[in-house]
């Protein structure tokens, strides 16, 4: 009988663990949404711009914290909505410290957090888990952060970027690395919108 009662215990917090990761975060009308690559996917493909540009976040990283603002500043031209995607644990006071850090940016993108049940709580694992199942096999497949990711309205993943696509440029410094791969892929926002 007790062990019975573990086991139940166990599987009600299994339960509403399960449930909790699914339910958006809110914190000063910014949402937090927990997500995984079919989240992620869906979510193009019921947006409303012409594509979903994703941006892998941790707050111990310099390069995603560098970058930010260059994926920032697409969403202000081009048709997309943005998720900065942080990587760490979504109980983890890294995710809440990263969270904290994003709200200063304001509002023009939107934050997920990967999904605890789905992808565990080790960050490294987690990042090579979701990297894995986002890339097609046409893009190689590096478990790197401050990565983008870009999908078009059917959900199809139409760009990963790595770390290698930055070369012979300045790390701290992701822009021509956006021109030349992301930008074309991406359309201009309508005159007044």
């Amino acid at each position: 009988m007790k062990k019975l009662l573990i086991v139940a215990v166990l599987l009600f917090s299994f339960i509403a663990n399960a449930q909790e990761t699914t339910e958006k975060k809110v914190r000063d009308s910014l949402i937090i949404y927990s997500l995984d690559a079919t989240s992620i996917k869906e979510v193009a493909k019921f947006s409303k711009k012409k594509n979903t540009l994703l941006y892998t976040f941790g707050i111990w990283c310099e390069p995603c914290r560098l970058h930010l603002p260059t994926a920032i500043n697409l969403v202000k031209e081009y048709d997309l909505d943005l998720f900065v995607v942080i990587v760490d644990s979504e109980k983890s006071k890294l995710a809440d410290m990263a969270s904290d850090y994003l709200y200063q940016f304001g509002k023009e993108f939107n934050i997920g957090v990967l999904s605890d049940v789905t992808y565990g709580l080790k960050t490294k694992k987690r990042n090579k888990q979701f990297v894995t199942e986002m890339t097609p096999p046409q893009f190689e497949n590096i478990n790197d952060f401050s990565k983008y990711i870009l999908l078009n309205k059917e959900g199809e993943v139409i760009m990963v970027t790595t770390y290698k696509d930055n070369k012979g440029n300045d790390w701290r410094d992701d822009t021509k690395m956006v021109n030349e791969r992301i930008v074309p892929l991406l359309t201009k926002k309508e005159a007044g919108l």
